[in-house]
């Protein structure tokens, strides 16, 4: 299967074969560092290989596109609901730098004790399924090619079926997992000792497989009422996973600590957060680390959950991380959408980049407030497990509360997370093995009546499906109804039809978002929003975030609706933009002939930033082909402007307005044209005006001869500047 960047992923052709298809790469990557990398005018330190293709950050534009990479993977979790739309959002993610890609399964599937075929989209979420692991990882081989990285794929082994969830996953080339028995214990009330039996044979199969494993200790400071005070508790929930993994084979290389700054600002955050960083860092030397961001804090607003992001990646930077997960920055208010799964990778990236090479410029103090807070976190930590000791262990340890209580430890405020060794889901379906149990993949803990001294123990049956992918049962579709190709009709029929619609979740799912300041009183300003979104023609509005601006004077709100629209893509009319003549011939033409050129920008806007880009050899403007520019300066009225052009004989007058309140910019250009043709010059000069609100159409419209919006360069403008006066030259 091939992609190729000017077509859509097909999902019929994922679908196509599926029966034959075979992973071809099992097990972990890593990325590929290049310390001391030259990228583009740059030395970088802490990158790794580059993309073969990729969407560089927005403001690379001005840095001549280029695309560095950074040396720490870069996660990104997938929740659309419907594999087929994961896909794509994969793709995408990959595009922008993205090469850890989890699907999160449902919470229900946790209390499922066995493995769903088919793709039953009825279950909620995204099952776990092999049909779903095999088309993603299909898709993902074809991605990799595409933009020349390996791309890991993840999901969790938990639950009541985690021994046949690690197997599924070995045999369908799946490179990560979560998997931690303390998990499915606290968070979904499983049976303590079937989870840490189950834990012990899923353990050892992802230790054969090669996948890494990622813990769930995280999740106590994401539930705990003070999420600071759960940090000595962290270190002992990281090591009793670690040291579980170990005894169950999984080498340290293949190890990573789920590691959660445990606040937000308003909080001191990196006060409270970094000595923990480094407390977890310095106790499991030798381990890997994936940073995430702490969900507790993100409730909607966008802008606030990426100022944490960046500084939860500030704190990976200082400490250290072989992973940087990417929450996204709306998972509090609705499924992420796919273009905020861009936004939380291109959020990592970007500081990322932004700190290259501080670990060389700045050190983290091994005395003072830093070094003191980090030791008594690990004091404590090290309390914490002669305490459970001394109550008889693990067991007792949870039947007492100890977990997740929000007292800073030895402090208890007696609401920890409380469990029945001898309850939950599950309980009392673990069985004692025979002495001669046979197990049926050779991947196993414990007794194992095949094993024998020279030969894999699967060898006495012939092997088994993690040593012959041919043994592999693939059992597709098992409900007429709920299944993918039911689920694709529309799509693909709609596609065929050239038919386009707006989405954010799924596939042309019509869902819209807008952004409404009323002002009022919050509820009466929510009411109004929701009402003028329904007045926009959506349906089923619903304000997925709102704050006050002031208590009287207003709030600003984000409603989320579906716009039931959909136009034919043959049917746009879409503007066609002038192609740049390249650098050589516009200097070819304009070097001998001394052409002028004057600008200012005009009304009584001071912002010249612009067009000064737009002028200026060092920004790579027009003076770098040979133009003489006279730039008059901001708020220059419109006669000074056509006596400067009649001094100087310019061919061109070049106008900006930024600053547009009162319909400014339409009011200057037709005044300019108008002027120009009193004066009686207007065929002896080529009159352009630029800015944010500047089309070319409305530029015209007022009487110019063009006009260029967001994103102009000097060379649009010179190509333009060169075709009309060569077409007055050739009449």
């Amino acid at each position: 299967m091939k992609l190729s960047p000017d077509q859509k992923l097909d999902p019929r052709e994922v679908l196509r074969g599926l029966e034959q298809y075979r992973p071809r790469r099992k097990g972990w990557t890593w990325r590929r560092k290049r310390p001391h990398q030259q990228v583009g005018p740059f030395v970088l330190e802490d990158t790794s290989e580059p993309l073969a293709r990729s969407v560089p950050l927005p403001s690379a534009h001005s840095l001549g596109d280029i695309d560095p990479q950074c040396d720490v993977v870069v996660t990104t979790e997938i929740a659309s609901g419907r594999f087929e739309d994961d896909l794509r959002r994969m793709r995408m993610a990959a595009w922008h730098g993205a090469d850890h890609l989890m699907v999160i399964r449902t919470t229900g599937q946790s209390h499922i004790d066995g493995l769903l075929e088919g793709t039953p989209e009825g279950v909620g979420g995204i099952p776990i399924t092999r049909k779903q692991l095999r088309a993603t990882r299909k898709a993902l081989d074809a991605i990799e090619d595409e933009v020349g990285r390996p791309i890991n794929f993840h999901s969790y082994v938990s639950g009541l079926a985690g021994p046949e969830m690690a197997v599924l996953f070995v045999e369908e080339g799946v490179n990560g997992c979560h998997q931690d028995p303390q998990y499915n214990l606290l968070y979904r009330n499983i049976n303590l000792h079937r989870s840490f039996v189950d834990a012990a044979e899923a353990k050892h199969v992802i230790a054969d497989g090669g996948l890494l494993q990622i813990d769930g200790a995280h999740n106590a400071n994401a539930t705990a009422k003070q999420a600071w005070k759960v940090t000595p508790e962290l270190l002992v929930q990281h090591a009793i996973n670690t040291a579980f993994s170990r005894a169950a084979g999984i080498p340290a290389d293949r190890i990573a600590l789920s590691t959660v700054p445990p606040t937000a600002p308003p909080a001191p955050k990196l006060r409270l957060d970094l000595p923990y960083a480094v407390a977890l860092r310095r106790l499991f030397a030798g381990y890997r680390f994936r940073a995430q961001q702490n969900t507790r804090y993100m409730e909607s607003d966008t802008r606030e959950a990426t100022v944490s992001h960046v500084l939860d990646t500030l704190v990976s930077r200082l400490t250290s991380a072989d992973i940087q997960s990417t929450i996204t920055p709306d998972e509090g208010r609705n499924i992420p959408w796919h273009y905020n799964n861009v936004a939380g990778v291109e959020t990592a990236r970007q500081t990322f980049m932004g700190l290259d090479g501080l670990s060389e410029m700045v050190a983290l103090r091994d005395d003072g407030p830093l070094h003191d807070e980090a030791r008594a976190i690990e004091e404590r930590a090290v309390l914490f497990l002669e305490e459970i000791l001394a109550l008889g262990g693990y067991e007792a340890a949870v039947e007492a509360g100890m977990f997740v209580d929000s007292g800073y430890f030895p402090e208890r405020c007696g609401d920890g997370i409380r469990r029945e060794p001898a309850g939950g889901v599950g309980a009392g379906s673990h069985v004692r093995r025979e002495p001669d149990y046979g197990a049926p993949v050779c991947s196993h803990f414990g007794v194992n009546a095949y094993a024998e001294a020279d030969a894999k123990p699967c060898a006495a049956y012939g092997g088994c499906t993690l040593c012959d992918p041919a043994k592999v049962r693939y059992i597709d579709e098992l409900d007429a109804e709920d299944n993918v190709e039911r689920r694709l009709e529309r799509l693909l029929a709609e596609r065929a039809e050239g038919l386009l619609r707006p989405e954010v979740e799924k596939h042309g799912d019509g869902v819209v978002c807008v952004t409404l300041f009323v002002p009022e009183r919050h509820e009466v300003g929510k009411a109004a929003a929701l009402e003028l979104a329904r007045r926009m023609g959506l349906r089923e509005p619903e304000v997925i975030h709102a704050r006050v601006m002031h208590p009287a004077e207003g709030s600003v709100f984000e409603v989320k609706g579906v716009l039931d629209e959909a136009v034919r893509a043959g049917e746009l009319v879409i503007p066609q933009r002038e192609s740049r003549l390249p650098h050589a011939e516009i200097e070819a033409w304009v070097r001998p002939r001394n052409l002028h050129v004057v600008a200012a920008t005009v009304g009584e806007d001071e912002h010249s930033v612009g067009l000064q880009e737009i002028l200026d050899l060092k920004h790579g403007g027009i003076e770098r082909y040979g133009f003489r520019t006279h730039y008059l300066g901001t708020s220059v009225d419109l006669e000074q402007l056509l006596d400067a052009a009649a001094t100087h004989a310019a061919s061109v007058v070049l106008i900006s307005t930024i600053v547009t309140h009162h319909e400014i910019h339409r009011e200057m250009m037709r005044k300019l044209a108008a002027l120009a043709e009193e004066r009686g010059a207007r065929g002896d000069i080529l009159l352009v005006a630029g800015g944010t609100q500047v089309t070319d159409a409305l530029a015209r419209e007022c009487g110019m001869d063009a006009g260029f919006g967001r994103g102009t360069t000097g060379q649009d403008v010179a190509s333009f500047v060169v075709r009309r006066l060569r077409e007055r030259e050739e009449a």
